[in-house]
């Protein structure tokens, strides 16, 4: 039986923060292909591939703690983000969603 020494043991426990490329276009594709994706801020649903990789929908990986998550985001939604910027962004979306539910 072999052993482990603790020095190998540590070597294993190190974890690399490493940034993994997005090929958005494939991203889109394979999202699309299950019917499910939408916005992640407005809820719009995710139109067919073709129609999302021309009008630019994005896709970002959000990293987490235990597992890295994808989220969408479509035309409007990003143009509004750059032009308020987050903050302001967020705030008019919650109060988009409150007149509706409200």
């Amino acid at each position: 039986m072999e052993t482990i020494s603790q020095a190998e043991v540590r070597l294993s426990a190190v974890k690399t923060h490493r940034r993994t490329l997005l090929d958005v276009d494939a991203a889109l594709r394979a999202i699309c292909s299950t019917g499910k994706g939408r916005c992640w801020y407005c809820d719009q649903r995710l139109p067919r591939a073709e129609e999302a990789i021309s009008a630019r929908w994005n896709v970002q990986r959000v990293e987490g703690k235990r597992v890295a998550s994808i989220i969408l985001i479509c035309p409007t939604c990003q143009v509004e983000l750059a032009r308020m910027g987050e903050e302001e962004f967020l705030r008019n979306l919650s109060l988009r969603v409150c007149n509706v539910v409200c």
